[in-house]
């Protein structure tokens, strides 16, 4: 897991004090709406100047309107499918990634399984499988 990483931080996000969140269109309420995911991670990864940022949610798919949310992490940082990748100061390139947790992955069609996990481990191989 963590080992393939030369650093990584983890913070639980409180909704009441934290502005961090990915907007998403709700056609419920006709306006765009605010996804709070729980956790945030950052990483780093070894032999390379790859930074992931990593935004988590745990609450699974029957709890919200997950697809939502994700065409709004989708609009801002993926490009053809694939997460977009940030240069700074011409040496390090960060990404963005959103994970949510599930129980049971065979519930989910192939495609939408790129955004979910079943464990830390699974989530952090995908991280560490992306080229520098």
């Amino acid at each position: 897991g963590f080992k393939k990483f030369d650093w990584w931080l983890f913070s639980k996000l409180d909704e009441s004090l934290d502005e961090v969140y990915l907007p998403y269109y709700d056609p419920k309420g006709n306006r765009i709406a605010k996804f709070k995911p729980d956790f945030i991670f950052w990483l780093k990864k070894k032999n390379g100047e790859r930074y992931f940022i990593v935004f988590v949610d745990p609450k699974g798919a029957e709890y919200y309107d997950w697809k939502r949310k994700v065409e709004g992490y989708c609009a801002l940082f993926e490009e053809d499918g694939s997460p977009k990748v940030f240069p700074h100061d011409n040496s390090l390139k960060a990404s963005v990634h959103l994970y949510l947790r599930t129980d049971d992955m065979g519930k989910l069609t192939e495609d939408d399984r790129r955004f979910w996990f079943d464990n830390v481990d699974s989530m952090l191989k995908r991280l560490s499988d992306e080229p520098n």
